[in-house]
């Protein structure tokens, strides 16, 4: 029910007029009271029309990052044994092979970054956007399973952060198995997932797009490499626990990698 105190001024002296009136005594005050009614109501009308107007500039407000993903990124930044991963493939099909994995800590230290060799070169499209050249691949890439090992002591005992994690596990996954290895345990969480929940997104952002609207461009391809985009992870989750963007009016959305 309304309260006196949220009625406007001349609407609430009418209608307290109205009311201290008592019953009808004759044909004029019943004329006087109809007027006086009528415009009561056009006034509620009017009222009303304004309400939903400021409803509407209400509704239309920026959404503000949920206080819950900024405390998450919050305390995991504070995690010692906090990592960054980035894997880098020979595409997005099943069978393609992983060409470089860089791991990174919360202070951009590169803790790992190894070149993997395929055994096919790589096309000219992912040259361009993974940043590696074949000529590199050639003279510092190692294999697989000695990149592997490498890994595994590298993630033993922390916590992950990638962007697109699923993405990066499942490649990990499927060439261990390619290769008769075991199986690789990462523990760790999806950085995008939690950027959609901080930005409001239903739609996969690029990490590249996040970066440029925090005002820390990654590269331009093909100079954008593993370790631009490990350290892009990095400002994005110290943009979220410093509650440093706001949500966009759009962020270009992409289907995961």
């Amino acid at each position: 029910m309304m309260t006196n105190a949220l009625i406007p001024p001349k609407l609430g002296d009418l209608i307290a007029q109205e009311r201290d009136l008592g019953p009808v005594h004759h044909l004029d005050d019943l004329q006087a009271r109809v007027q006086r009614r009528s415009t009561i109501a056009r006034q509620i009308q009017q009222w009303e029309e304004a309400l939903r107007q400021v409803q509407r500039q209400a509704r239309a407000l920026p959404p503000l990052p949920p206080l819950k993903v900024v405390h998450w990124a919050q305390a995991v930044r504070a995690m010692p044994n906090l990592v960054f991963l980035e894997v880098d493939t020979t595409g997005l099909q099943e069978d393609a092979e992983i060409v470089r994995v860089s791991v990174l800590n919360i202070r951009g230290e590169t803790l790992l970054d190894c070149l993997v060799t395929p055994s096919q070169p790589l096309s000219r499209q992912m040259v361009t956007i993974t940043g590696i050249s074949n000529s590199e691949i050639q003279s510092s890439g190692i294999p697989f399973d000695q990149m592997l090992d490498r890994l595994r002591q590298v993630v033993h005992g922390a916590y992950v952060l990638s962007y697109n994690l699923e993405f990066d596990t499942g490649k990990l996954k499927e060439a261990t198995h390619r290769h008769h290895l075991d199986e690789l345990t990462i523990i760790g969480e999806d950085l995008m997932e939690r950027a959609m929940s901080y930005l409001h997104l239903t739609s996969y952002p690029k990490l590249e797009s996040l970066c440029q609207q925090m005002g820390q461009p990654l590269p331009p391809q093909p100079h954008q490499t593993a370790l631009d985009r490990a350290r892009g992870q990095i400002d994005v989750l110290n943009a979220m626990a410093d509650v440093a963007f706001a949500s966009p009016a759009s962020v270009a959305p992409v289907m995961p990698p």
